[in-house]
Parts: C-alpha cells; sequence; structure tokens
C-alpha cells in the first residue's frame, strides 16, 4: 500500500476542503456524492491503484473507473492534487471549453479513463479491461467505482455475471452506498438490499464496511487486491451523503447542491472548526 491511512486522513481532509471551495467558486457542483464517495476514492488512487502522473498513458497502470459521471469533481481534485494536470484548472469547472466536465469524459483531462454519467454502464467496460489484461498477460488491475443508485440498472448483474464467469481477480469494484439517487432514498425507489447477499451469489469477493471509516476501508481493499479467491472482488461502503457538512448529511434536497457566501462557511466550520481561510 503506498500510503497509510493517517497520511490518507490528512489527504482527504484537504480535498474536502478543496470540494467546497471548487463548489462555491464554480457555482455548484453534485457536491454532496463528491464527499460521500471521497474517501473510497482517496484509498483506491494513494493506497492501492499503481499508476504515474508523469505517464498517464503508461501501459502497466491500475486503471480507475468511475462509473457515476456525476462524481466527476471528487476525481478531478484528487486528479489535481496528484499533478495529473494544473490545480488551478479546477477553478474552470463546469465553464464553457473547460475539460472539466460536470460528468466525466474520457479523453478531456489525463486520468480520466471512462465516460460516465449513463449510470449502470462502466462496470461493463470494467470486465472488458480486466478480460483484455488477462488475455494479453498485463499484471495490472481494474478499479470500478459505482454508487448504490445504479444497481437497479440490470446491464450491472450482466456485468457481475460476466466478471465472475471469467474469475476476474484484477477487477475491484467499490460501491458509494449513501442511501440516496435523484428520486430519493434507494430504498424506497427500489430497494436492492441485501448487495452483499446479492454479489456473493453472483460468485463475487465480498467486504462491506463503513466507507467514510479510512481505516477499514484501507483494511477491505488490502484483502480484495490479495486476489487469492480467484474471484472478482468488490467493497460495499456505507456512507454519509454529505460527509462531514451538517446541512448536506442524509438531506434528500441536495442532489445537487450550490454554496453562497455563508453556506460554504458553515461548511468549513462544520469541517474545520473556526478555520475558514480559502484555498
Amino acid at each position: 500500500m503506498a500510503a497509510s491511512p493517517p497520511d490518507l486522513k490528512d489527504k482527504v481532509s484537504h480535498l474536502r476542503r478543496l470540494l467546497i471551495e471548487v463548489a462555491h467558486r464554480t457555482g455548484g457542483a453534485y457536491l454532496a456524492q463528491a464527499l460521500s464517495g471521497l474517501d473510497l476514492m482517496v484509498a483506491i488512487h494513494y493506497g492501492f491503484a499503481r499508476s504515474d502522473p508523469s505517464r498517464p498513458d503508461w501501459p502497466e497502470r491500475d486503471r480507475f473507473l468511475l462509473s457515476p459521471g456525476h462524481y466527476a469533481l471528487a476525481l478531478y481534485v484528487i486528479l489535481a492534487d496528484r499533478g495529473y494536470f494544473d490545480n488551478d484548472l479546477l477553478w474552470t469547472f463546469k465553464e464553457d471549453g473547460s475539460p472539466l466536465e460536470l460528468a466525466t469524459h474520457r479523453g478531456t483531462v489525463p486520468g480520466v479513463e471512462a465516460s460516465g454519467g449513463s449510470l449502470g454502464q462502466v462496470l461493463s467496460l470494467g470486465v472488458g479491461m480486466a478480460l483484455s489484461a488477462r488475455r494479453r498477460g498485463r499484471a495490472h488491475r481494474v478499479f470500478v467505482m459505482m454508487s448504490d443508485g445504479e444497481q437497479d440498472e440490470g446491464q450491472v448483474w450482466e456485468a457481475a455475471a460476466a466478471a465472475a464467469h471469467f474469475r476476474l481477480a484484477n477487477l475491484i469494484a467499490a460501491i458509494d452506498c449513501n442511501g440516496f439517487q435523484v428520486d430519493g432514498p434507494t430504498r424506497e425507489v427500489l430497494d436492492m438490499e441485501p448487495l452483499g447477499d446479492k454479489y456473493r451469489a453472483f460468485g463475487w469477493n465480498v467486504e462491506e464496511c463503513d466507507g467514510n471509516d479510512l481505516d477499514a476501508v484501507c483494511a477491505a481493499f488490502e484483502r480484495l487486491c490479495r486476489g487469492e479467491t480467484g474471484r472478482p472482488g468488490i467493497l460495499i461502503g456505507r456512507t454519509v451523503r454529505g460527509k462531514g457538512v451538517s446541512f448536506l448529511e442524509g438531506h434528500p434536497a441536495f442532489h445537487y447542491t450550490r454554496l453562497d457566501p455563508a453556506s460554504r462557511d458553515r461548511a468549513l466550520q462544520d469541517l474545520f472548526g473556526a478555520d475558514t481561510d480559502a484555498v
């Protein structure tokens, strides 16, 4: 593992501040989702996925595929922090002509490996990449980040069946289970629980934990990345949408969030106490 949980906790804290600032300055983002899924994404990018920002097309890199493309801002702050592109580009988020689109689009900036937004499709892409890697004798892994809402999609389960059938131990998925989708609580829209039992029934190696507890997340990924079972692995992370910001946490009204100066300050106060200096 490239970074330890204490180091990752400092990184998450820094990136949460950056998420708040970018959302505030650029007129809004899918901020609550970015806050809930950030711990999972940071653990993968800094702790487990092999990559080299100076060589974004390095053939042996591990691939990270973001299925819910509206989590884009979380991915962008990670990529900027790691040096895939200049940090100043973040302040152009969503502007006309900016490569930092509201939903991720492959080919816009280095490090974006898949186009997201049409939910339920990217696990299939991950299956194809993982199968291709094995057939070509490549050692890299494929990480796929999903949301709980997209587990409603039948294509997810077709891909899950294929991954188990081909015994793709080089495929590791994660689900940000924050309990909400655009139409409301996931259990009310279409209850797909128990997700862990479903993936086990499909033949996956399953870990479940608090997805905002980096110690637990890293321990789970450590077990999954060993690939000892010869099966694809998945971490089901139980998270809080809007993690750390009191007026966002678990609130159904904030699918998309705009922060005025007062709400920006309140968010930073929740996360960092009195220290609300801008980045």
